[in-house]
């Protein structure tokens, strides 16, 4: 006899709610009636709970299978971003300027109550904007933005996401409240400054609304901890959203998890992309993976307000990556910062005794990645360059440099845009430096990641155009072209297992596989 007990009905039970795995019950009856009543908005493979290091934070109840769905909710509100490029207030698409005729100079569409711009005049009454619409228009306020031909980003916008959440009812205000702010950290920023003299003279004196500049700040600064960027391919959506449960994923600049957005309401969907044991902390990242020690620390201090101390920013290699290591002057081997967590320690050779300052390690970064910065909307040539540049022995670069890496992801993501048109050494470059890639996602960002899918795409690719080359220039029979087949196929099985997980990926699949039916006949 079980000794698990009904949820329902305290009788003996055997069957096990399949989301949580906590709760049991008798019969199908009990549990469909216990899930409308009480379990749907108790069931969940995680908890809540605090510490002193990472403050409030999600752990797993019970083992989470790779590719499992752990949270899917919508967001408690959503708008632009703080400087934001046209952008609709209704359906929160990037807007397109259009003009009735050749000698009118392009405009948007405004809306006929607060002026603000607009897709169409269906967007008006949607309900992310009519509150704040008709608050603007009680209080005599009308948009004067313009914007003509090549816009540049609008700091109007900064008012209309803070705008949204204080005019949340009172229990989802409350909730919202009870994020975390940073608030006296972010104060004195030049940022906040800004804020308290548009963003509070906008909610008190234009809107008359009777919130304190306190609170006004504070709604900001929560933003600014907790929320998302929103980015969807379709409508060309860039815009910050704000999830109650997600908002509770820790950081960690090696994630077990990884976020979509679904649908027109931007529901975000965390998923596994690893399995994750019973008792884990369930994380996120807000960095970016190919950035070194010193890049994502200033960044999480600079947006997030805390300073990092996981296992990777913690490992002065890396997890034997040193992506943030330079090559040593005197003997060629890697320089690895002293304390990883202490900005200012100095950087000492692993081999010899040479040592080089904090502020001269910070400044050599700073200099490389304004160059990699100003090639990387340049196109492939400049790219090339900067590789082969930093690739010499030469170089105090090694392979796995950060900004290596960077610029090799860029130029793998030009390269694999127009496969077909490339040199037969570039696309022998191109599967060199997927399969580099490649080696550094499996430790960085392992398992079904979006950033492993689209590279194991790229070099399944490659392969199959290398594959094509060689057979046309003679030197591969077509019997050994088929035999050759096998891996990349296999590859693009996996790839598109991840892929498939990914909406906005959706369209690639569909051309690319087209583009591969074409490669493979031969």
């Amino acid at each position: 006899m079980s000794d698990n007990k009904c949820a329902v009905c305290s009788q003996p039970a055997r069957q096990l709610c399949g989301g949580c795995k906590t709760v049991f019950y008798c019969s199908r009856e009990h549990q469909r009636a216990d899930w409308k009543q009480r379990h749907k908005h108790q069931c969940s493979c995680y908890k809540v709970v605090a510490s002193d290091t990472l403050g409030r934070h999600l752990v797993a109840t019970r083992d989470i299978k790779a590719g499992e769905v752990i949270i899917k909710e919508p967001p408690l509100v959503v708008g632009p971003k703080l400087c934001s490029v046209p952008t609709c207030l209704g359906c929160h698409k990037t807007l397109q300027a259009t003009s009735p005729d050749d000698e009118t100079p392009a405009n948007y569409y405004k809306c006929s109550g607060c002026g603000w711009p607009l897709c169409a005049p269906r967007c008006e009454s949607l309900p992310q904007h009519k509150q704040e619409c008709e608050l603007m228009c009680k209080n005599g306020f009308t948009s004067t933005i313009t914007y003509q031909n090549s816009p540049k980003p609008e700091s109007a916008y900064c008012v209309i996401l803070p705008l949204r959440c204080l005019l949340l009812d009172k229990p989802k205000f409350e909730q919202f409240m009870n994020l975390e702010s940073h608030l006296e950290t972010r104060k004195n920023t030049p940022l906040y400054r800004m804020l308290n003299e548009n963003l509070v003279g906008f909610i008190k004196q234009v809107l008359e609304l009777p919130f304190d500049p306190e609170t006004i700040l504070k709604v900001a600064a929560i933003l600014d901890t907790n929320a998302f960027e929103i980015r969807k391919m379709v409508g060309k959506v860039k815009v910050r959203g704000l999830y109650l449960k997600a908002a509770m994923l820790s950081h960690d600049c090696v994630p077990n998890t990884k976020h979509i957005y679904v649908d027109d309401d931007f529901k975000i969907v965390i998923t596994a992309t690893e399995d994750i044991r019973k008792g884990d902390v369930i994380t996120t990242t807000y960095t970016q993976t190919l950035w070194g020690t010193l890049a994502r620390r200033s960044h999480l201090r600079g947006v997030k307000c805390f300073s990092c101390s996981c296992a990777r920013c913690a490992d002065p290699t890396e997890l034997g990556l040193y992506l943030g290591c330079i090559l040593c002057s005197k003997c060629g081997a890697k320089l690895v910062s002293v304390s990883p967590l202490q900005d200012t320690a100095e950087w000492k050779c692993e081999k010899c005794s040479h040592k080089i300052a904090a502020r001269q390690m910070i400044a050599g970064n700073e200099s490389i990645k304004r160059e990699l910065d100003g090639l990387k909307s340049g196109g492939i040539d400049g790219l090339e360059q900067f590789i082969a540049k930093y690739s010499d022995s030469k170089s105090v670069l090694h392979a796995t440099n950060s900004h290596l890496l960077q610029a090799k992801h860029a130029l793998s993501q030009l390269y694999g845009n127009c496969l077909q048109k490339l040199t037969e050494e570039q696309v022998k470059l191109q599967i060199r430096v997927c399969e580099e890639l490649l080696e550094v996602a499996d430790t960085l960002e392992p398992g079904i990641t979006r950033f492993r899918g689209l590279l194991l795409y790229d070099l399944q690719a490659a392969r199959l155009v290398n594959i094509k080359n060689e057979f046309e220039n003679e030197n591969i029979t077509g019997d050994e072209a088929q035999a050759y087949l096998a891996e990349p196929m296999k590859i693009l099985g996996e790839a598109t297992e991840i892929l498939r997980t990914e909406p906005d990926l959706l369209y690639l699949l569909e051309d690319k596989m087209k583009e591969i039916s074409e490669l493979c006949s031969f």
